[in-house]
């Protein structure tokens, strides 16, 4: 045990020191068809080392680690966010997508699933209410977008998740997790999750296509205020829309807790989560929860900060992996996360530096040594692995730590 803590350490300040410079992408290598289950964020950062726009940088790197997960963002801040050149003012998310060559791009890349941050681009503000006019837009918006992805990757086998950012800082001001949201906030986000999910229902029914799949997800941040009771959209508007799927932006249930602790505190947030949601058949994955965002902060002057950070993060992956959850995703590829003093907190798979951290090569050879085992078996059975063999033969890689 003391052995291996000290390698870890040696490791984790041979990277940090030394560093392992970004000096190209990491050659990309054929994957599996399959749900590797853990992967990453690419919303915005700070910084960039080629001449790629922000957007195609990161989404290269996610490539070239091994992943075919993808989590970007094509709300109105985004062409901000990435710095994409945009020369018009786009006023519904398909004319976004089309204003800059970059998200055809990625989303051409040979990504199996694809998670992207959708709010509205039109201007309207559903806080306010949501008139029949308005109704008739949003409904446009969501559905012209979900009709272009069903007909533009027909038989690509791609999977794509249309979905918010942390929506219980929507409902709230100033990021108060204390205050109780207006009764009507509750009521128009619900209206607008309803036109969003039955517009995406609406596409997938009206639109001819096969081997393509798309969902519509409702993140959520604050559960344990539903869980006791308090309004929020666990409690107050999960179960009046007919959502395929739900994101956990997991927070506020990870932090200063034992493995044992978040196991347990995971664990009771998705099962009730999934009691606040409606039935529905035709949904390919056993659980229809995951989690959208998790990570561990840390500190450069600290070095064992990021043994800590690198040791929470294993311990979320294998919970994730345990609990059957269909996703988790690592925030994030760049860091995007700073201290009121500018100093960087550290969540990145890549730094400031373009140094590749502890915990891409955790991510990397994760993926590489389960590839792997699928390639085998796929040899020896002349079929994929199940997905409880996956899980089991994944937990076991990461209790023995063979990712150093």
């Amino acid at each position: 045990m003391m052995k291996t803590a000290i390698t870890l350490v040696v490791f984790l300040l041979a990277t940090i020191v030394h560093g392992q410079k970004v000096v190209a992408y990491d050659t990309i290598t054929p994957l599996e068809s399959y749900n590797f289950v853990l992967g990453t964020n690419t919303i915005g950062g700070r910084y960039q080392f080629t001449n790629d726009s922000k957007l195609l940088e990161q989404a290269k790197h996610v490539r070239g680690m091994g992943s075919n997960i993808l989590k970007v963002s094509l709300g109105p801040n985004a062409p901000k966010t990435y710095a994409l050149n945009i020369n018009s003012k786009p006023v519904t998310t398909l004319e976004l997508f089309h204003a800059t060559p970059e998200y055809k791009k990625v989303f051409d890349m040979d990504f199996k699933y694809i998670f992207t941050w959708v709010h509205t681009v039109t201007g309207i503000n559903w806080k306010k209410g949501i008139s029949q006019k308005q109704e008739q837009i949003l409904y446009d918006e969501m559905f012209n977008f979900a009709s272009y992805l069903l007909t533009t990757y027909n038989n690509t086998g791609k999977t794509f998740f249309i979905g918010n950012w942390e929506g219980d800082w929507l409902l709230l001001p100033d990021y108060n997790r204390t205050a109780t949201p207006p009764e009507d906030h509750l009521q128009n986000m619900t209206k607008w999750f309803q036109i969003r999910q039955r517009a995406v229902d609406d596409a997938k029914t009206k639109t001819t296509s096969k081997n393509v799949q798309l969902y519509h997800y409702i993140e959520v941040n604050l559960v344990l205020k539903g869980m006791r009771g308090e309004p929020c959209i666990a409690q107050s508007v999960l179960p009046y829309v007919n959502v395929d799927m739900v994101s956990y932006s997991s927070y506020e249930a990870i932090k200063n807790r034992s493995f044992s602790e978040k196991q347990t505190q995971l664990q009771t947030v998705f099962d009730y989560l999934e009691k606040q949601l409606q039935p529905k058949a035709g949904l390919p994955f056993a659980r229809r929860v995951y989690i959208g965002e998790y990570g561990y902060h840390a500190n450069s002057n600290k070095p064992e900060s990021f043994e800590k950070q690198y040791n929470e993060t294993k311990d979320i992956m294998k919970i994730a992996l345990a609990l059957n959850l269909p996703f988790a995703l690592h925030w994030q590829m760049y860091n995007n996360e700073y201290e009121a003093n500018g100093d960087s907190k550290q969540m990145s798979l890549i730094n400031e530096e373009g140094n590749r951290m502890p915990l891409y090569f955790l991510h990397q050879k994760f993926y590489q040594k389960m590839n792997s085992f699928i390639q085998q078996y796929r040899k020896t059975n002349r079929s994929y692995p199940s997905d409880a063999l996956f899980r089991q033969k994944a937990i076991q890689l990461l209790d023995e730590d063979v990712f150093k």
